[in-house]
């Protein structure tokens, strides 16, 4: 045992001259986490990128087939041990993990020549763009101009609150493009404005109704970097659900806590946490940690890892589809093709690259497609310059050789030129209640060389300025139009409601003048005419038995004024009918006049619209 502790000192010493003596590495690590403890840090794992280490080990890397069982590996600030070996065997195993991965990183070009990195690889590595808006509609659209109509209606019902949730957002909102899935129920958005990103990912927002179209949102699980933190180091005998519960009691913006999956170690993992609200994000941040059942953790902002560009036609990286020349599709799981009629659900998993039965062909965790994403970290280190001078990516630690420590991947370049452009313009500043950052100390060299560009900047600036002065007026005069249109709309709405509630009145009043007038036909004239014919019938019967002359004189005139009678109360139910129909066609006419007055109010101001 000793002997192969001695060739491993001397392996490690040949390599890289590295000092493996674990008490050293120990201090090492914890100096460099003091020394960036308030900087950009970065997590040693990214999320769907960073695998677990026995995946990121190949055949023979540590050595003997225990110690892959095993699966013993190294954790920065961290030496993770199992208590069931002896003292010697553990020396051992840690120094044959230092050989592993020394030799790993000096041979990290080996199968760099296997694939030709393109200017495609390159920008899609750094390529951040958002998730798919995703709407479900119900019923189904079933055409594109049913569908052109939902989107305006949709982002004008959301306008009017996206605007009190960002008052200084002062460009139009929508989607760059949008497009219907081939059923017409899904509609997809696709958005660089990360705040109409971020207020989309609220179903709460969202619409219930449009028109006759439900809307049943499907949010994005997840937030863009820029608003993601990573807890560090959280023990795993905290669960998840109290861990999502203090957040979310002290911070009411929280949108997501899980675990990042590959940071699972021994006694503790990392935890991604994403806040809709900038607030929030800027204030966890600039507190450095967080208390956890009355335990602190380091916050560390999250920064994505190099994506790697896999064509999901022959497996293979460094392309797209629409440029693979493969004749056929081939199955990620076996590598044979998709369309031989057999059932690729089930198929065997056998990874094409490295013949692997642990792993999908596109799998990050193949060393084939590991090897092709170091050979994209290295030539982003030789051209920096491609970077945009936002961008920030992390490098795993497989993606890291021996004697160059840097965790990240900036255009520094870039970043200076901008630094010293804000310094000179006092102009790095976002909103005009707060005062500009101080430019940062130069001597006298560094002033004279930078006065003439200086005086150029400045005065570029100063008729710039004058031109987003303009701009502004021109903005702020639109938005207090927008302000009067739309109160002007809303009285406009709030006469027409009471409009159609007179209508309803005017209803309500014409059907229960029609039912007394029925009632009065009903009691009033039909009644009287059927007892003056009831008296009649007496008045003859009566006159019938009498005898003399004078009691038929008598009937006879009583019956000539009951039949007087009979005819005006006719003649009075004629003429009460007549004026009655009069009556409701002058009213049908008003009120048609009325509507159509209305009417041309209501349509000629939508036109102008």
């Amino acid at each position: 045992m000793d002997n192969n502790i001695s060739k491993n000192y001397q392996n490690i010493g040949d390599q890289g001259n590295m000092e493996i003596d674990e008490r050293n590495m120990n201090i090492n690590d914890k100096n460099t986490e003091q020394h960036h403890k308030r900087s950009r840090n970065l997590t040693e794992v990214d999320e769907g990128v960073l695998q677990s280490p026995k995946n990121r080990r190949t055949l023979g890397d540590f050595g003997t087939k225990e110690q892959n069982n095993r699966g013993s590996f190294i954790i920065r600030n961290q030496n993770y041990h199992h208590r069931n070996v002896t003292t010697e065997t553990r020396t051992s195993n840690h120094y044959q993990k230092q050989c592993s991965i020394v030799s790993n990183n000096l041979n990290e070009n080996i199968d760099f020549n296997r694939y030709n990195i393109n200017e495609q690889s390159i920008s899609y590595a750094f390529d951040m763009h958002l998730p798919l808006i995703t709407m479900e509609c119900k019923p189904k659209l079933k055409s594109k101009d049913i569908a052109t109509k939902l989107i305006m209606l949709f982002f004008k019902e959301i306008e009017l609150d996206f605007r009190k949730q960002h008052p200084n957002h002062k460009k139009p909102i929508g989607f760059e493009r949008w497009w219907q899935d081939a059923d017409g129920v899904r509609i997809f958005g696709e958005t660089k404005d990360v705040d109409l990103f971020i207020y989309l990912c609220e179903a709460k927002r969202y619409p219930n109704k449009i028109e006759n179209t439900y809307i049943v949102p499907d949010p994005p699980k997840r937030l863009p970097p820029q608003n993601t933190v990573v807890i560090k180091f959280v023990r795993n005998d905290i669960e998840l659900e109290e861990i999502r519960n203090e957040i979310k009691d002290r911070y009411k913006s929280t949108y997501t806590v899980e675990n990042m999956l590959g940071t699972l170690r021994s006694n503790n993992r990392h935890v991604r946490v994403d806040f809709s609200d900038k607030k929030d994000y800027d204030s966890i941040l600039n507190s450095g940690v967080i208390g956890v059942q009355g335990q602190l953790f380091d916050v560390d902002e999250y920064l994505p890892a190099p994506k790697i560009l896999i064509c999901t036609k022959c497996n293979e990286p460094g392309h797209t589809k629409k440029q693979c020349r493969l004749s056929f599709e081939k199955c990620r799981r076996c590598g044979e093709n998709r369309l031989d009629n057999n059932d690729h659900k089930l198929c065997s998993i056998k990874c094409q690259h490295c013949g692997s039965g642990e792993h999908f062909s596109n799998d990050h965790r193949c060393p084939s497609i590991l090897d092709f994403r170091r050979q994209i970290v290295s030539e982003l280190r030789k051209r920096p310059n491609c970077l945009p001078p936002q961008v920030q990516l992390f490098i795993p630690v497989d993606c890291r050789p021996i004697g160059n420590s840097t965790k990240i991947l900036n255009n520094a370049s870039a970043s200076s030129t901008s630094q010293k452009i804000n310094c000179l313009t006092n102009n790095n500043f976002t909103h005009k209640s707060e005062w500009p950052s101080l430019p940062a100390a130069a001597n006298s060299q560094q002033i004279l060389s930078m006065s003439a560009i200086g005086k150029q900047l400045i005065a570029e600036q100063t008729i710039k300025s004058f031109s987003n002065d303009l701009n502004e007026l021109k903005q702020d005069y639109l938005e207090e139009q927008r302000k009067i249109d739309q109160r002007f709309q809303e009285q406009l709405k709030n006469i027409q409601n009471g409009w159609l509630a007179i209508q309803n009145q005017i209803s309500t009043q014409n059907e229960m003048i029609n039912t007394t007038c029925t009632l009065i036909d009903d009691i009033l004239f039909d009644s009287c005419i059927h007892l003056t014919n009831m008296m009649v019938a007496i008045v003859n019967e009566l006159n019938n038995k009498v005898t003399t002359e004078e009691e038929k004189k008598r009937y006879s005139s009583i019956d000539e004024h009951i039949k007087i009678m009979s005819r005006k109360i006719l003649d009075k139910k004629q003429s009460y009918y007549n004026y009655q129909e009069q009556l409701n066609t002058l009213m049908s006419q008003q009120r048609t006049a009325a509507i159509l007055t209305m009417n041309s109010i209501f349509l000629t101001n939508n036109v102008q619209q």
